[in-house]
């Protein structure tokens, strides 16, 4: 329980202190090149930090990590109250980067240790993030939002505090090594082309709800959705065949985003951001156990998946960002759809059942 409601408080502030970023970087006078920058240089930090720490977390004491990593976490949300220019929320938001970066691999690695479900942990992950969506809202203000965000996390902080030591087997790491990539790539690839896709499809789908109709109240509903049913479905992912579970995810996932396309009114996607979310449960719960499953060095096999996440956010935002510039919404969805097939392809031919 400790640990679930970790997952849920810090997973909570990412998603508060995420969802009107973009809003706050244009008020603090940022163009849309700057936001773009901005949510990049975010991804970039996360994405070397979850590497470098998820190595970590193969070595170090996992608890003391933890515990590093929630308590840089909250100091750096709350830093993100003193931004005052385009120049200030970029470096805040790549401390806080850095920062979050540091805990998810020592925290699934308690859930390792401790003999939890993956699956029930990680769907509190979801619920945080419909949390989150909803938390901002109500919030509005961008500084409360940031205090609220801090003090979610110091509140975790204080719940590890009370965590037994887990003991797990350490490795000596190479921290410049990429052999963990190599032996797992065709778990990496694909869930790296389905996010990207993803993402491009997500940085331009408020302006999509939009051109269909809907405000900024149904848009936050409709995004409320996907971590919903992500929440009550991840949990019911034990003891199943994973790499079925996978392969399945991102075909699903493809329908998914060409599902978006018919529509002339905003509530037609609904039953596709159902279908996001059964895959998205699909894809991360199944491929954090392949990797926990298949991996000796466990931390940095499925912390990995955070570098993962980072890196797509990047290039999917770009994507998004370019694609729709020159050929419009529709033509975001389609990228997304054929990201996501090429995705399951991979899957198909080279993800194997040795565990």
């Amino acid at each position: 329980m400790k640990l679930d409601a970790i997952q849920f408080f810090t997973n909570t502030s990412m998603m508060l202190s995420m969802v009107f970023i973009p809003l706050l970087a244009e008020d603090l006078g940022a163009s849309y090149m700057q936001i773009g920058i901005i949510m990049s240089v975010y991804g970039l930090c996360l994405g070397v930090s979850s590497y470098m720490f998820s190595k970590a977390a193969d070595a170090w004491n996992i608890k003391r990590l933890l515990l590093a990593g929630l308590a840089c976490s909250a100091v750096a949300y709350l830093l993100q109250v003193f931004a005052d220019d385009p120049l200030t929320l970029g470096l805040a938001r790549g401390l806080l980067g850095i920062a979050i970066g540091m805990y998810p691999a020592a925290l699934i690695m308690h859930v390792y240790g401790m003999k939890r479900s993956i699956s029930k942990f990680i769907s509190f992950c979801a619920l945080g993030w419909a949390a989150g969506f909803i938390g901002a809202g109500i919030i509005g203000d961008y500084d409360l939002i940031f205090v609220v965000s801090s003090a979610l996390v110091a509140l975790s902080f204080v719940i590890a505090l009370t965590l037994p030591e887990v003991k797990v087997k350490r490795l000596n790491v190479s921290y410049l090594s990429l052999d963990t990539v190599r032996a797992n790539w065709a778990v990496y690839l694909p869930f790296l082309l389905r996010h990207t896709g993803a993402t491009a499809v997500w940085t331009i789908f408020p302006l999509y709800m939009a051109s269909l109709g809907s405000d900024k109240f149904w848009i936050a509903a409709i995004y409320t959705i996907n971590p919903l049913v992500q929440f009550f479905m991840m949990r019911r992912l034990d003891g199943r065949d994973m790499v079925s579970i996978v392969k399945y995810g991102y075909l699903v996932s493809s329908i998914a985003f060409l599902s978006f396309i018919p529509p002339t009114i905003f509530y037609y996607v609904l039953p596709g951001m159902v279908l996001v979310a059964l895959s998205w449960s699909f894809l991360y719960v199944g491929s954090t156990e392949l990797l926990l499953c298949r991996n000796e060095d466990k931390a940095a096999s499925a912390g990995l998946i955070t570098t993962v996440i980072s890196l797509a956010s990047v290039a999917g935002s770009l994507i998004g960002g370019a694609v729709s510039e020159y050929h419009g919404f529709v033509a975001v969805l389609m990228v997304g759809a054929v990201l996501c097939f090429a995705g399951f392809l991979i899957s198909a031919k080279y993800l194997t059942r040795t565990c």
